[in-house]
């Protein structure tokens, strides 16, 4: 599908937020409406849920989420538009300017690309939540969701439409005209047979490495190396130049971890890497969205190419690189 094709659909999932988190103001009450004291809207989380049409259940692992804020749009019967009410990290509590029953309520679940608060975007892969008829009242609040066990006001979301790429032999068996594709994917759960990365990523099994499942990969760094790469271990194909292309992991890690691409910068060429970013040492599980789109465009949007790592060592201390949930997603 070209670019062209696809263009209408991508604007409404454009990849900037037109308001940044540090715009926390209300904005577009109308005056007509608008009241002294405000009402209150209040939400804790956002989770990733399973769609309701799917066709069999994903992995544990796939639904692994880190949604940091949301962006709220709110419409009340007689407006000629929604109110845009801001960008909030989560938990919030909005003020809204209005006594009135908001008709219609969407959030638009917000990630830090690339693990950086300063740029938060919307998060193309992700639905939009719908709500209707929500009563809010003067100087009260009204909690958005349900609780979970531990008290927090929590919504669910759920990836677009998806298929799973194929490739065998370097062709692409799937054809899907869903919005959304799994270029790869790898959650080490102790029932697959093999994995996707080369061999010096290992699965355990061990309760206490696991992020989630029944198992996680790992890499162990001597402390004789000052690098130890790894990679994907077969070409990923994309002939999209428009498409969006994000690498979504959960990891855990003694050293720092460059995540890059290698690829030539025309067909046929020699390849190179590039890194994407370096991930820093941390030693509890964080999860990343990481936009490989950038990094792919320096290839010139070269159809394949292969998702690298890079265990960085320079202090020669060593040490241990987990990884789980790994997927790399086109739209």
């Amino acid at each position: 599908m070209s670019f062209d094709r696809k263009s209408s659909e991508l604007m409404r999932y454009k990849i900037f937020l037109p308001y940044i988190l540090a715009s926390f103001a209300l904005l577009g009450c109308k005056k007509d409406n608008s009241e002294k004291s405000p009402a209150f809207l209040h939400l804790d989380m956002v989770t990733v849920s399973e769609r309701a049409d799917a066709s069999s259940s994903s992995p544990e692992g796939f639904l692994s989420s880190d949604i940091d804020a949301v962006q709220l749009l709110a419409y009340w019967d007689g407006d000629e538009e929604e109110t845009n009410l801001g960008v909030f990290q989560l938990p919030c509590t909005v003020p809204a300017l209005r006594k009135d029953t908001i008709t219609r309520l969407t959030l638009v679940p917000v990630i830090k690309q690339n693990g950086i608060a300063a740029t938060r975007i919307e998060y193309p892969y992700y639905e939009y939540i719908k709500l209707q008829n929500i009563p809010i009242a003067t100087d009260s609040t009204t909690n958005l969701g349900v609780q979970d066990s531990e008290g927090r006001w929590t919504l669910s979301t759920t990836y677009r439409p998806w298929t799973v790429q194929q490739i065998v032999n370097g062709q692409v068996l799937t054809v899907s005209d869903t919005v959304l594709k799994v270029l790869a994917q790898e959650y080490f759960e102790e029932f697959q047979p093999s994995l996707i990365f080369d061999s010096k990523v290992k699965r355990t099994t061990n309760a206490s490495e696991i992020r989630t499942g029944t198992g996680s990969g790992y890499v162990a760094v001597p402390d004789s190396v000052s690098t130890l790469d790894f990679e994907i271990n077969s070409d990923i194909i994309c002939k999209d130049p428009g498409a969006y292309l994000y690498l979504e992991m959960d990891f855990k890690t003694d050293v720092r971890l460059s995540v890059g691409m290698r690829s030539s910068y025309y067909e046929g060429g020699n390849t190179s890497t590039q890194s994407a970013m370096t991930l820093y040492e941390t030693g509890e599980w964080k999860k990343i969205y990481i936009n490989m789109g950038r990094v792919w465009a320096q290839f010139n949007h070269t159809s394949g190419f292969r998702i690298v790592f890079t265990a960085l060592n320079a202090e020669g201390k060593g040490g241990m690189v987990y990884l789980d949930n790994v997927k790399l997603l086109q739209m």
